[in-house]
C-alpha cells in the first residue's frame, strides 16, 4: 500500500512562529493561495478534522470525501499555544521543557509519547479501513507526520524532529505489514505548493547527463535562482562549471586530483568518501538553513549515482538532501548507474541512451564540446 501524507497549509500561527498544537487555526489568505488542486482525486480524503486539515483538503482534492479522524490531531502543546519562544522564553516551565529536548509532557498539555501512541492508533484505524486499497491520502499536521515516522520509518527510527516538513508539503510512503509489525518506507518527496522544487535523475549510458544539468543551471541563473553545483567523483576542470561558477553558481569538487573511482585504492576511498560527505553535509544545512527566504535554489549533484555505487559518500546524508530537501529547492541528480531510491524520489526521470559514440572509432573527450 502507497500512503500519501500532506502537512496541511501555512496559517497565521505558522507564519508569526507561534505554537499552535490542538488550536483550531484556519489556514491564511496565503495558505490557500501556495496551493494548487491535484489533477487526479481520491474518492476520499483522511484529515484530522481541525480546519487547516480540511480547508487544506477541499482545496488540492476538491469534491474528495473528507472523512475526520480525530486520532490525528496534533498534540496538545499547552501553555505554549498561541505564543512565541520570545514570549516564553522566561518561563521556568517552557525552559525546562527545552532542556528536556521537548521530551516528556508538555507543560499543562500532552506526553510526546502518549501523543505518539495516539497518532499510531489513527493510522492504524485508518490502514486497516483501507487494507484492499493501493493508496490512501492523509491530510494532517507536521507533528503527526513527525511522530508516525518517527516509529514506523524502517529507515531511520526515532528521530521525530528530522522528519519536519514544510505547509503544503509531505511524503509518499510504501507501508508494509501490521499492528505493532508495521513498517513505512519513504519513497519520495511530494508537494502541494505551487513553489516547490521538484526532483529530477537523468541517468544511463548515453552522452548528455551533465549537459542537461549545466543547461538547467543556466537557465536558472538568468531566473535568479540560488544555484549550488556538486560534483562529486570529479576534480575541477570542466569548463562548463568554470564559466557557471564566474556567473554566480557555487561549485564544489568531490576530488582534488582527477581519478576514475574504480582505479582508487581503498585508501583513496576512504579519503573522497570523508571529503564528498564533508560537502554535501554542509550544503545541506546551506539549504535547510535558507528555506523559504524567498529565492529559489538548484542544486545539481552531479555523479551522484557513481558516488553511491562506488561507496564514497555517505549515502544517508545524500538520501536525506533529496527525500528531506527544502521545499523551495530544485534538485538534479545525475550518473550512470542510480540506486533504486533515487529513481523512487525523481519526478522527472530520463534515461540516456547510447545509440552511436565517438569513443567507438576512438575518438575521446574534446574540449569545449564534451568536457
Amino acid at each position: 500500500m502507497i500512503l500519501r501524507l500532506i502537512r496541511h497549509s501555512e496559517t497565521e500561527y505558522n507564519k508569526e512562529r507561534r505554537f499552535q498544537g490542538c488550536t483550531d487555526i484556519p489556514l491564511s489568505e496565503h495558505g490557500k493561495s501556495i496551493l494548487r488542486a491535484e489533477k487526479n482525486i481520491p474518492e476520499k480524503i483522511y484529515v484530522s478534522g481541525l480546519k487547516r486539515t480540511v480547508q487544506t483538503a477541499e482545496i488540492i482534492f476538491p469534491g474528495a470525501e473528507i472523512i475526520q479522524i480525530p486520532e490525528l490531531n496534533e498534540i496538545c502543546l499547552g501553555i505554549l499555544e498561541g505564543k512565541t519562544h520570545e514570549e516564553l522564553k522566561d518561563d521556568p516551565e517552557y525552559v525546562s521543557w527545552l532542556e528536556r529536548g521537548g521530551s516528556g509532557r508538555v507543560p499543562g498539555g500532552e506526553d510526546k509519547d502518549d501523543f505518539a501512541d495516539r497518532i499510531c492508533r489513527g493510522f492504524e484505524k485508518v490502514l486497516a479501513e483501507e487494507r484492499s486499497s493501493e493508496t490512501v491520502t492523509a491530510v494532517v499536521h507536521g507533528g503527526t507526520i513527525m511522530a508516525a515516522l518517527g516509529r514506523y520509518d524502517s529507515r531511520r527510527k526515532n528521530e521525530y524532529m528530522e522528519y519536519g516538513i514544510a505547509n503544503g508539503d509531505g511524503y509518499e510512503i510504501e507501508v508494509t505489514g501490521e499492528g505493532a509489525d508495521m513498517k513505512w518506507r519513504i519513497l519520495k518527496r511530494i508537494s502541494c505548493r505551487k513553489d516547490s522544487g521538484l526532483t529530477h535523475l537523468y541517468y544511463g549510458p548515453g552522452r548528455g547527463k551533465t549537459s542537461i544539468a549545466m543547461g538547467t543551471a543556466l537557465r536558472a541563473i538568468q531566473d535568479g535562482y540560488r544555484v549550488l553545483i556538486f560534483q562529486m567523483c570529479k576534480a575541477e576542470g570542466s569548463l562548463e562549471t568554470a564559466f557557471l561558477g564566474r556567473h554566480g553558481a557555487e561549485v564544489y569538487y568531490g576530488f582534488k586530483e582527477p581519478v576514475f573511482p574504480k582505479k582508487m585504492s581503498p585508501e583513496q576511498k576512504k579519503e573522497a568518501f570523508a571529503q564528498q560527505t564533508e560537502i554535501l553535509r554542509s550544503i545541506v544545512t546551506t539549504l535547510k538553513t535558507c528555506e523559504g527566504d524567498g529565492k529559489k535554489k538548484l542544486l545539481i549533484l552531479d555523479e551522484a549515482c557513481a558516488a553511491v555505487r562506488h561507496e564514497i559518500i555517505d549515502e544517508d546524508i545524500l538520501w536525506d538532501a533529496v527525500l528531506r530537501k527544502p521545499y523551495d529547492a530544485e534538485i538534479i541528480m545525475t550518473g550512470r548507474h542510480p540506486a533504486e531510491w533515487m529513481m523512487e524520489a525523481a519526478d522527472y526521470c530520463t534515461e540516456l541512451v547510447s545509440v552511436a559514440h565517438p569513443l567507438e572509432d576512438g575518438i575521446s573527450a574534446r574540449t569545449g564540446i564534451d568536457r
